[in-house]
C-alpha cells in the first residue's frame, strides 16, 4: 500500500491507498516540534485501530509538505520505522503540470497537488477552492496549465485575528448564524465572519470566472472548513475532501512509472 502524507499548517492528513483507491484516512494536528519517534507512535496507533500493521503493509510513502520542520521528522520516521525512502513532492519534479507563474518555486505544493487532482477528474479549465488555514483559489486554464490564483486568510484565521486584535471581542465557534443581523456580540461576529467569508468566496469566484476565456470552469472544493461554506452557497460544483491526497497519489505513480 501507498502511504500519502499531506502536511498543512494546521493539520497533517495521511491516507492509505490500495490499488489506486483510498483505503484509510487519518488526521492529526500539525506540530513542528514532534520527533520521528512521536510520529511512529501516532501513526502506529492510528493504523492499529484500523487493524493495519504499517511496517508490514506499507510499500511506499509520498509526502507533500508546506512545513519544513515537520518534513524532516517525517523523513526520519519513514526511514527508521517504515524502512522506506519517501518521495518528497516539490516543484522541481516532473509533475506533469505546466506551472505558468512568475515564481514557480514559491508556489505551495498543496496548491499544485490540488490542481493536478482536479484536472485529472474534471478536465481543464478548472478552479480549486481549498478552505483551510488559508483560503486558496487556484486556476488551471484550458490548456491544462496552472496559472496562479488568489490567497486569503481562512475562516478560523480571520476569527483568531479579530479576537487577538481587540480587547473585548470573545472567541467564538464558527457556526452558521440564525440571521445576518446579529442581536448580540457573538451572533454579530458569526454573521460577519461566516456569512461575510462566504460572500468573499462567492465574489472571488465570480471575478476569477469572469477573468477566464471560458466562464464555465468547474469549481472543486476541498479542505477541512469546506463543508461550512458549502452549506451556505451553491457556487461550488464538486466537493472532494481528499483532493490533495489524490494529487499525491497521481504524482507518485507518475514519478515511479
Amino acid at each position: 500500500m501507498l502511504l500519502a502524507i499531506d502536511v498543512g499548517n494546521t493539520n497533517i492528513v495521511a491516507g492509505l491507498f490500495s490499488g489506486g483507491a483510498l483505503y484509510r484516512r487519518w488526521r492529526i494536528s500539525t506540530n513542528a516540534n514532534r520527533s520521528a519517534d512521536e510520529y511512529r507512535a501516532l501513526f502506529h496507533t492510528l493504523a492499529a485501530t484500523d487493524g493495519i500493521e504499517l511496517t508490514q503493509q506499507i510499500d511506499a510513502v509520498v509526502v507533500g509538505s508546506v512545513v519544513p520542520p515537520v518534513t524532516s521528522a517525517l523523513v526520519r520516521f519513514c526511514r527508521d520505522w517504515l524502512n522506506a525512502e519517501p518521495l518528497l513532492v516539490h516543484v522541481g519534479l516532473d509533475l506533469g503540470l505546466e506551472i505558468r507563474v512568475k515564481e514557480p518555486s514559491r508556489v505551495g505544493v498543496d496548491r499544485l497537488l490540488n490542481a493536478i487532482a482536479a484536472r485529472a477528474s474534471y478536465g481543464a479549465p478548472c478552479i480549486t477552492l481549498d478552505l483551510g488555514t488559508a483560503t486558496k483559489f487556484d486556476v488551471v486554464d484550458a490548456s491544462g496549465a496552472f496559472i496562479g490564483g488568489a490567497i486569503a486568510p481562512g475562516f478560523q484565521t480571520s476569527a483568531d485575528a479579530l479576537v487577538h486584535g481587540t480587547a473585548l471581542l470573545p472567541r467564538i465557534d464558527l457556526e452558521v448564524p440564525p440571521h445576518p443581523i446579529g442581536d448580540d456580540t457573538a451572533s454579530a461576529m458569526r454573521s460577519g465572519i461566516v456569512l461575510g467569508y462566504v460572500s468573499l468566496i462567492e465574489g472571488m469566484l465570480a471575478r476569477i470566472q469572469a477573468a477566464l476565456p471560458d466562464p464555465l470552469a468547474p469549481v472543486i472544493a476541498t479542505g477541512g472548513l469546506a463543508p461550512l461554506a458549502l452549506s451556505l452557497s451553491d457556487v461550488v460544483d464538486h466537493y472532494e475532501p481528499d483532493l490533495t491526497l489524490e494529487g499525491l497519489r497521481i504524482v507518485y505513480e507518475r514519478i515511479k512509472a
